[in-house]
């Protein structure tokens, strides 16, 4: 199964990825995973914090779009490529994540890192 993160052409290289996020990713890139997920661009720039008109993400924006790019990934390998069950899960309140949804913890690195956290645990038969 290709990940988001290859088919979406981001760089591998953490400091080329720094680099682009702060020059600014194409908001190009936000239609791309849109169609992935089969959802609507509006979906995504809201989960992300930028608009479609603009040209490029803020580096928040683009830092946001990483954590969920990153975390989409992890979540359909769990899911063995079942989409709509890693975006349900995405989008449900988690009771180990204090009935927050876990694409709206997204906005921090920490945020990312406790989604992240759980989905392993759930992968390793912990209760999550």
């Amino acid at each position: 199964m290709d990940k988001l993160y290859d088919k979406l052409g981001l760089p591998k290289a953490h400091y080329r990825l720094h680099q682009a996020l702060l020059t600014g990713l194409p908001v190009s890139l936000a239609t791309d995973l849109a169609r992935e997920l089969g959802l609507p661009l509006s979906q995504v720039t809201k989960w992300i914090g930028t608009s479609s008109r603009h040209v490029t993400m803020p580096t928040r924006a683009g830092e946001v779009f990483c954590r969920l790019v990153e975390t989409v990934d992890a979540l359909l390998e769990l899911h063995e490529g079942n989409l709509d069950g890693a975006l349900c899960w995405l989008t449900s309140p988690n009771m180990v994540l204090a009935n927050e949804r876990p694409v709206d913890l997204l906005v921090t690195e920490a945020g990312k890192c406790a989604v992240l956290q759980t989905i392993h645990a759930i992968e390793f038969g912990l209760p999550a």
